[in-house]
């Protein structure tokens, strides 16, 4: 590739791929940068989503290497570009136009882009959960190409019916007017429905509850409105540790009927720092209970999902607090006393 057919591709115009309460987030390819605009609901900061992706980055890059199956991947954070920075502003010259017509300098974080499933993926997807007549449509919609995977391990899926049965007969399921692959909620039950073997499920479990004690015994932080999604690994660079051999897959790589994919974790712009002691623990409660239903819950007609995650919460926050306290025993057991508060009040509904 030439150095000027390099600079076409890079200043491809860009197209939006996702939007949330903070912003909207774009690409120019599947493979490039996104780039997520602080133009949401108010009260929404990029600021603190950028400071806080820092810390998610470096505490989770010290998971040790007995757990490295369990590591979920967070999308590199290349920078924050503001509006009003001098050293930005040549950015938003070159780049204002690749935006569509009306769009504005703002605060915007530019991240590494989490890569979409490919398209048998997404055929399996609206096969078995698409209603039919709206198959043909979203196969052939651009938009439905940035599919992520949300899942819900929290929930079984809710089907309201369109209207009231006769006494006495099944109810029918309501046609859903609406459907869409970006961030598709794949509700637990949804998984056993496709045959995700239950071990992987349980894995999902697991490298959830590892993250989530990461964050609050490594980065003290609360995790509140954390996303969790399956999608796939980014291609190999060509210095990447794990040759293309399937027997040298990187520890992470989970096949199964979605394909290859891993966990990867998102949007911090709602974390906040979390005291150690037990008003923290209440404050990573609140943060746990009120979040979308990734993570198992307790009292669940399934609760075998929830001790899965329960126990590795412990065991990752015990294997944290050892490793952080060492030559200060006392610390440490405060903090390991902590984690079983957090794990009560979350048992007990807070």
């Amino acid at each position: 590739m030439t150095i000027d057919q390099k600079d076409t591709t890079l200043m491809l115009p860009f197209y939006k791929i996702g939007q949330g309460f903070c912003g909207t987030v774009w690409a120019s390819s599947t493979t490039g940068p996104a780039f997520k605009r602080e133009d949401g609901g108010p009260g929404r900061s990029l600021e603190n989503d950028y400071q806080m992706h820092q810390i998610v980055q470096q505490s989770l890059g010290q998971t040790t290497f007995k757990n490295s199956h369990l590591r979920v991947k967070v999308p590199i954070c290349h920078r924050l570009i503001k509006p009003d920075k001098e050293e930005d502003r040549n950015w938003w010259t070159e780049n204002l136009e690749r935006f569509p017509p009306g769009y504005a300098p703002c605060n915007t974080l530019q991240s590494q882009r989490i890569p979409p499933f490919p398209l048998h993926t997404r055929e399996l997807l609206v096969s078995r959960f698409c209603p039919a007549e709206l198959r043909e449509e979203i196969l052939n919609s651009k938009a439905n190409e940035d599919c992520l995977i949300r899942p819900y391990l929290g929930r079984k899926r809710i089907l309201q019916h369109r209207s009231s049965s006769p006494l006495g007969s099944a109810p029918r399921r309501r046609v859903r007017s609406f459907f869409s692959l970006r961030n598709y909620p794949l509700h637990v039950d949804q998984m056993g429905e496709l045959g995700i073997p239950a071990r992987d499920i349980r894995l999902y479990a697991r490298m959830m509850a590892n993250a989530l004690a990461t964050l609050h015994w490594v980065g003290e932080i609360d995790a509140n409105d954390v996303e969790f999604v399956l999608a796939p690994l980014p291609p190999p660079s060509p210095s990447s540790s794990f040759p293309s051999s399937p027997s040298h897959s990187p520890p992470n790589l989970i096949s199964n009927v979605l394909g290859d994919h891993t966990m990867w974790i998102l949007d911090f712009d709602l974390c906040r720092s979390l005291p150690v002691n037990a008003a923290g623990m209440e404050q990573a409660a609140t943060a746990f209970l009120r979040n979308d239903p990734f993570y198992p819950r307790p009292g669940k007609e399934d609760s075998v999902l929830w001790y899965v995650f329960r126990e590795q919460y412990l065991w990752t926050a015990e294997e944290c607090c050892c490793r952080l306290t060492v030559g200060c025993p006392s610390e440490g057991k405060k903090r390991l006393l902590l984690s079983r508060l957090f794990v009560e009040l979350v048992e007990n509904g807070h």
